[in-house]
């Protein structure tokens, strides 16, 4: 166990073992981790974040965070942004602490709801599936319907960037992350002791439809950090990596493989993290580029319209309404058992067409589907009718997983076989699928590198002392490389699984 002093009195060991402990209660071994932060300050205790970790069934399925001796004692839960890795227990911990206060910002509880709900639609099949192969009797999720709702009932909205007391002597100060719609950095500043500063998952540069943030502007704390010293927790998912070029040369790049892919008629398909479709489908917008969206994705483009779905002035307001009327983007209809058999066939045409590289009057309009690695979703469909195609191309965009069909069609050579899990009348099926096509991965990450986390810590450094770094957020060799650039300046630490920092 690891000890970071603070300016607390010296026999004052209650407070110092119950009013000053850090707890990393989520797994970040296997990526994506199911993040998790336990605060315990000056009587209170403040989680931020409970994720779903999310993993391949042969690695033993999907985990959720461990509390310990603070389940069912939390004040104040608060949720840094909607991806599942963050978001995924919130329910949970929501119903196992009724009297806790819970707040986000607008944006994130909508895109929390959207991944939520599709979340336990997932469970319900995979039970399903596993009742109709005799696997064994259906799990139980770790929430339902009823508490998801319940616990929206429960949220205070963060209404916008700035401050707020919470509890009499506290200041809780948010400011967007830049990491997606929503996300927030968070400033704690307790009656006692140091300040916090929680980065959530943290972006520096631009992004289509979001601005990078490296810090707040100094303005933004007043006279609230003088005398101050403050504690960093910040993720380190690229911790040991430096961009190989600036990200807007990478969008830049995307926009050049699509444009000379349209030249030669090769139809693109990019299978996409589902609120990360918007962005790329904006960026192709802005080159002309007519796109087709598919899955969650198409969503969480729909909401880019909403004014609830707009926070601070890092968010790029777009007219989706106009987009749509003026077909500058298409998408695919979202049926049900209840549309006509007729609607069915008229859709399943139409993707057989785009599929084909052509459809709606257009010689040319390129697929961004969820979900990224092709292993469910309705980019699997897609991904059946273009993998085979010599024609056409995949291009991941983002981050690949291991043991995932996305990473099997980055490996493969022309000619292998990848499996696709299909969904045959309402059960789960394989099929062996050739990979004729290329197969190209662009990383346009919405996490900084190493030298943009560094550089945010010593940014910060020179408006409050920081006292210490606690990184989490990342494998070990990520962790390790953040560590080993900051630890010649600063404490710190890594915040591991269900370890205690005394603070």
């Amino acid at each position: 166990m690891v000890c970071v002093e603070v300016d607390v009195p010296r026999g004052d060991e209650m407070y110092r073992k119950k009013g000053g402990l850090y707890l990393q209660a989520g797994e970040q071994l296997v990526a994506p981790g199911a993040t998790a932060h336990l605060l315990s300050i000056c009587g209170k205790v403040i989680a931020i974040d409970s994720g779903m970790g999310l993993r391949d069934e042969k690695l033993g399925g999907n985990y959720f965070p461990y509390y310990g001796e603070y389940a069912g004692k939390v004040d104040l839960i608060l949720m840094t942004h909607h991806h599942l890795d963050h978001s995924g227990n919130i329910p949970a911990l929501a119903r196992a602490n009724p009297k806790a206060r819970i707040m986000f910002t607008r944006p994130a509880a909508i895109g929390a709801e959207i991944m939520l709900k599709d979340s336990l639609k997932i469970h319900e099949i995979e039970q399903r599936d596993k009742v109709f192969e005799k696997r064994g009797d259906p799990i139980p999720f770790i929430y339902t319907k009823k508490s998801l709702q319940d616990m929206y009932k429960r949220i205070e909205p963060i209404p916008k960037p700035g401050w707020t007391s919470v509890w009499p002597g506290w200041s809780f100060g948010f400011y967007s992350a830049g990491h997606t719609r929503g996300a927030v950095m968070t400033f704690i500043i307790p009656p006692q002791g140091p300040a916090y500063f929680i980065t959530g998952d943290v972006c520096s540069h631009n992004q289509p439809l979001q601005g990078g943030v490296m810090l707040p502007p100094r303005e933004f704390f007043g006279s609230r950090l003088n005398g101050k010293k403050i504690v960093v927790i910040t993720e380190a998912t690229y911790g040991n990596r430096i961009a190989d070029q600036p990200i807007g040369e990478l969008w830049n790049k995307l926009g050049e493989i699509v444009q000379k892919a349209r030249a030669e008629l090769r139809q693109a398909f990019m299978p996409s993290f589902s609120d990360r479709e918007p962005h790329i489908a904006k960026a192709l917008i802005d080159l002309g580029i007519v796109p087709h969206l598919d899955g969650m994705g198409r969503d969480f483009f729909l909401k880019q319209g909403d004014e609830d779905y707009r926070w601070c002035p890092q968010d790029v307001a777009i007219d989706v309404k106009a987009l749509i009327r003026d077909k500058k983007v298409i998408l695919y209809k979202k049926l049900t058992r209840k549309d006509p058999q007729e609607a069915h066939e008229a859709e399943a045409s139409h993707r057989l067409a785009t599929a084909a590289g052509h459809c709606c009057g257009m010689s040319y309009s390129p697929i961004i589907s969820s979900s990224a690695m092709m292993d469910k979703g309705m980019s699997v469909s897609h991904a059946m009718e273009i993998l085979p195609n010599p024609k056409a191309m995949v291009i991941h965009t983002g981050h690949i997983f291991p043991h995932t069909v996305g990473e099997a069609t980055l490996r493969a050579r022309k000619g292998d076989t990848v499996k696709l899990t299909m969904l045959d009348r309402g059960h789960k099926t394989e099929r062996p699928v050739p990979v004729s096509c290329d197969v190209i991965q662009i990383g346009l990450s919405g996490h900084d590198p190493a030298d943009k986390l560094v550089e945010r810590v010593h940014l910060l450094n020179e408006i409050c002392p920081v006292e210490a770094v606690i990184a989490h957020h990342g494998d070990q060799e990520n962790v390790d490389g953040l560590m080993r650039r900051l630890k010649s300046d600063f404490t710190v630490f890594h915040g591991k699984h269900g370890v205690e920092i005394p603070l």
